[in-house]
């Protein structure tokens, strides 16, 4: 009886469609819970978050003032390559984005693993 229903399963694992937050969605978030964050733009083109420094998949990365307190907010293509990137840097993962400069900042690791669901890798 349950082989009948093995591809079923398989089925409707393979038909779930991944998270993907953008930016402005990730932002929209963080606003719920923190009304006085911000993304903190670079003085300069060479001082922002550069996906040099990240791993493959990387789109783009963005410091954050949240609580007082300035962290990373790398995005990625995949939530496969946020995990590993946050496995990686020592980070917290939500989907696609990688939480950076978070962990060892019990502020921040609340805030991101209370209210945003986000996850240690």
């Amino acid at each position: 009886m349950i082989i009948k229903f093995l591809p079923l399963v398989f089925l409707l694992l393979s038909c779930t469609k991944e998270v993907k937050y953008t930016k402005d969605q990730l932002v929209d978030m963080i606003k719920q819970h923190d009304s006085k964050a911000t993304v903190v733009l670079p003085k300069t083109i060479n001082d922002g978050i550069q996906c040099s420094d990240y791993s493959e998949g990387c789109l783009s990365g963005h410091t954050i003032n949240i609580l007082n307190l300035e962290m990373i907010a790398v995005e990625f293509e995949f939530e496969e390559q946020a995990h590993f990137a946050a496995r990686k840097y020592n980070g917290l993962y939500l989907h696609n984005w990688l939480l950076d400069d978070v962990i060892g900042e019990p502020k921040l690791e609340r805030f991101f693993m209370e209210n945003l669901k986000a996850k240690k890798p």
